[in-house]
Protein backbone atom coordinates (compact mmCIF):
# COMPACT_ATOMS: atom_id res chain seq x y z
CA UNK A 1 0.00 0.00 0.00
CA UNK A 2 1.43 2.87 -0.97
CA UNK A 3 2.58 5.46 2.14
CA UNK A 4 -0.14 8.31 3.02
CA UNK A 5 0.97 12.19 3.12
CA UNK A 6 -0.22 13.98 6.05
CA UNK A 7 -1.34 17.76 5.79
CA UNK A 8 -3.08 20.10 8.26
CA UNK A 9 -7.07 20.63 7.40
CA UNK A 10 -7.39 24.73 7.63
CA UNK A 11 -10.87 24.31 8.77
CA UNK A 12 -10.23 22.97 12.09
CA UNK A 13 -6.44 22.12 12.15
CA UNK A 14 -6.62 17.84 12.17
CA UNK A 15 -4.50 15.65 10.32
CA UNK A 16 -5.45 14.60 6.77
CA UNK A 17 -3.88 11.96 4.62
CA UNK A 18 -3.45 12.11 1.13
CA UNK A 19 -2.26 8.97 -1.32
CA UNK A 20 -0.13 11.02 -3.47
CA UNK A 21 0.14 8.40 -6.16
CA UNK A 22 -4.38 9.50 -6.65
CA UNK A 23 -3.34 13.99 -6.63
CA UNK A 24 -3.75 15.14 -10.10
CA UNK A 25 -3.10 18.76 -9.35
CA UNK A 26 -1.95 21.09 -6.45
CA UNK A 27 -2.38 24.38 -6.73
CA UNK A 28 -3.01 27.88 -5.11
CA UNK A 29 -6.76 29.57 -4.64
CA UNK A 30 -5.87 32.96 -4.09
CA UNK A 31 -8.66 33.84 -1.19
CA UNK A 32 -7.45 35.74 2.18
CA UNK A 33 -5.21 34.15 3.17
CA UNK A 34 -4.52 31.95 0.39
CA UNK A 35 -5.35 28.14 -0.05
CA UNK A 36 -3.46 25.02 -1.24
CA UNK A 37 -5.63 22.64 -2.97
CA UNK A 38 -5.15 19.25 -3.71
CA UNK A 39 -7.15 18.02 -6.77
CA UNK A 40 -8.24 14.19 -6.92
CA UNK A 41 -10.16 13.73 -10.45
CA UNK A 42 -12.25 16.56 -11.42
CA UNK A 43 -14.77 16.44 -8.69
CA UNK A 44 -12.53 15.94 -5.58
CA UNK A 45 -10.43 19.08 -3.95
CA UNK A 46 -9.08 19.13 -0.59
CA UNK A 47 -7.75 22.32 1.11
CA UNK A 48 -4.81 21.82 2.99
CA UNK A 49 -2.67 24.49 5.47
CA UNK A 50 0.79 23.95 4.10
CA UNK A 51 1.90 26.08 1.45
CA UNK A 52 2.29 24.86 -2.38
CA UNK A 53 5.83 24.77 -2.30
CA UNK A 54 5.66 22.46 1.32
CA UNK A 55 2.66 20.25 -0.16
CA UNK A 56 4.55 19.34 -3.63
CA UNK A 57 7.83 18.55 -1.65
CA UNK A 58 5.69 16.25 0.80
CA UNK A 59 4.45 14.42 -2.48
CA UNK A 60 7.50 14.41 -4.50
CA UNK A 61 9.33 12.51 -1.49
CA UNK A 62 6.31 9.92 -1.05
CA UNK A 63 6.30 9.24 -5.07
CA UNK A 64 10.47 8.90 -5.29
CA UNK A 65 10.17 6.57 -2.32
CA UNK A 66 7.08 4.64 -4.04
CA UNK A 67 9.14 4.75 -7.19
CA UNK A 68 12.31 3.28 -5.54
CA UNK A 69 10.53 0.87 -3.19
CA UNK A 70 11.82 2.92 0.03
Amino acid sequence: MPKLCKFTSPADGKPVYVNAAQVNVVYTYKGEPPDTIIGFGKDFMLGVKESLEETVSILDKAMAKETTGG
